[in-house]
């Protein structure tokens, strides 16, 4: 499953939380945005379970985080 999570950074620790996410074996793809949000990681996970450890003890915990909303694709039938 793949799942596309927005983070919002504090100001000033964009390099910090970069640096941790970065290094999240799950990720794909880390992309920088502009707007309400800073990033957009592409994750990829075994299971909903997976993710949402992997979302509450990697992500949420990088250094600077302060939110984060996560949204699951969908199979297009």
């Amino acid at each position: 499953m793949r799942a596309y999570v927005l983070v919002k950074v504090q100001t000033g620790r964009e390099r910090d939380a970069l640096d941790a996410l970065d290094g999240i074996a799950a990720l794909e793809e880390i992309d920088f945005l502009f707007g309400e949000y800073d990033y957009i990681l592409t994750l990829q996970s075994s299971d909903t379970a997976t993710l949402a450890r992997l979302i509450t003890t990697r992500v949420r915990k990088a250094p600077g985080v302060v939110q984060t909303q996560t949204l699951l694709e969908a199979p297009f039938p």
